[in-house]
């Protein structure tokens, strides 16, 4: 049976003692310790979030670079597609009317040697007509 005299009172102040010095030497500096670990913990959770939100935000803008860079070059080569095809719609009005030209002039030499094989040809037929006529008739005319 427990029996309550001076040796319990002596091993409760005994306990009190020995916590009141694990609170002091091992408890407090553990709960120390812990928080300093969380607050560093919290402050490193912050950081990498404000680093997550910059990331972020970069890579928006990022983004929206590579967008305007693909819409201005998308620009440009329409700019360079119209420039072409005004060039060649030029160039080819311009062959064209060298080509007309040509057919023209090609149209006139043929009207002109045409007119000059009808010449030749008539001078040819009224003298073959008149041999032919002679040789018919078997008379000079």
């Amino acid at each position: 049976m427990i029996s309550i005299d001076v040796t319990f009172l002596i091993q409760m102040a005994n306990v009190m003692v020995l916590l009141f010095l694990m609170n002091l030497f091992l408890y407090r500096p553990i709960r120390r310790i812990v928080a300093q670990r969380n607050q560093f913990v919290a402050e490193q959770q912050e950081a990498i979030e404000r680093a997550d939100g910059e990331a972020a935000s970069a890579l928006e803008e990022f983004n929206a670079r590579i967008q305007g860079a693909r819409n201005e070059g998308r620009e440009k080569i329409q700019d360079i597609k119209s420039a072409g095809y005004e060039q060649e719609k030029g160039l080819l009005q311009a062959a064209t009317d060298q080509a007309g030209k040509q057919v023209q002039a090609l149209r006139t030499t043929i009207q002109s040697d045409i007119k000059k094989a009808r010449k030749q040809l008539k001078t040819q037929i009224d003298a073959f007509s008149v041999e032919l006529a002679q040789k018919i008739l078997g008379r000079n005319l």
